[in-house]
């Protein structure tokens, strides 16, 4: 049976229309041609957000015209998907303002992460839609993708989700720290933005789920802070799994021992599986996950595959 918590958007078809939005930080306008191009060349047909490309200090125009453009996305019919042009911060800003409904009523697909880990939570928690983690228009899309990238992120585009698996054929620098198998919702993204939501009615529950994470640009003492903070509010004693993806500081040097060190200390449930070295986040190759899907974790047979008939 399927999960009735998880609103699943159709696959795109060549020809569909993509939005492209800014949420967050402004982007790069050679950056964001590029993108589109690749899309393009893909044939999707690309509409721009009317703001996509406008600066207010950090952000990628005012908060009213950020929500304006996603909301304007949402009502389209003609978008069948929605892309996001880059990270930074200002995602969060949004959240109380957008038309869930019209989501509700016609789900389509949603890629990003970063900065959108924040949106993507929010959607998951108050209308149920898997949404996709991935690479951004103006970011790494525009920049070149490797072939694992590039895969993953058409796969999640273009395929249908079910009994698809998501563990990479190339998997030589995953590491099983704790072998197991595991099913649950496969939530989280951007450690950063996971913490942020603590509080707030836009984070989803945690109780069964498959946690992923990344991040980059944090020392290790902040990272420390933020996996205590998730340890604290109780969600690492409630997850199924753990999924550690790249964690970089600001010199693009790779923290992930003393993650995995700080996540083995409190996910000492022994029957819960944690694996790290997942190519996502931050660098390349980057997997492009389904935020909101239910999953199947095997670190025996190497597998992680989307099952939405539970």
């Amino acid at each position: 049976m399927k999960n009735p918590r998880s609103l699943l958007p159709n696959p795109l078809k060549p020809g569909d229309c993509i939005a492209v939005i800014a949420p967050a930080g402004p982007a790069s306008v050679e950056l964001l041609k590029a993108g589109i191009r690749f899309l393009e060349l893909k044939g999707f047909r690309v509409l721009e957000g009317c703001y996509v490309l406008e600066q207010d200090g950090y952000c990628a125009g005012t908060d009213r015209q950020r929500c304006d453009d996603l909301n304007a996305m949402l009502a389209n019919r003609d978008v069948r998907g929605i892309l996001f042009a880059r990270g930074g911060y200002g995602t969060m800003h949004l959240l109380d303002s957008i038309h869930m409904h019209l989501l509700v009523s016609d789900p389509i697909i949603l890629v990003g992460m970063s900065d959108v880990t924040a949106l993507q939570l929010s959607l998951y928690k108050r209308c149920n839609l898997v949404t996709f983690s991935g690479p951004m228009i103006a970011g790494q899309v525009a920049q070149g993708l490797d072939s694992i990238s590039e895969t993953s992120f058409m796969a999640a585009l273009t395929q249908p989700l079910e009994k698809r698996n998501l563990w990479p054929d190339e998997s030589g620098g995953i590491r099983v720290l704790r072998p197991g198998r595991a099913s649950g919702v496969l939530l989280g993204g951007c450690l950063s933005l996971v913490t942020a939501l603590l509080g707030t009615p836009h984070l989803p529950d945690f109780d069964g789920a498959i946690l992923f994470l990344e991040d980059v640009n944090e020392p290790a003492y902040r990272l420390d802070r933020m996996l205590t903070q998730l340890h604290l509010s109780g969600i690492l004693k409630r997850i199924h799994g753990v999924l550690l993806g790249y964690f970089l500081d600001s010199q693009n040097g790779d923290l992930s021992e003393i993650v995995e060190r700080i996540i083995l200390k409190y996910v000492d449930d022994e029957t819960v599986p944690v694996v790290s070295g997942i190519p996502h986040g931050h660098a390349l190759p980057n997997i492009t996950l389904p935020l909101g899907a239910p999953v199947t974790l095997d670190t025996y047979s190497g597998s992680l595959v989307a099952d939405l008939r539970w």
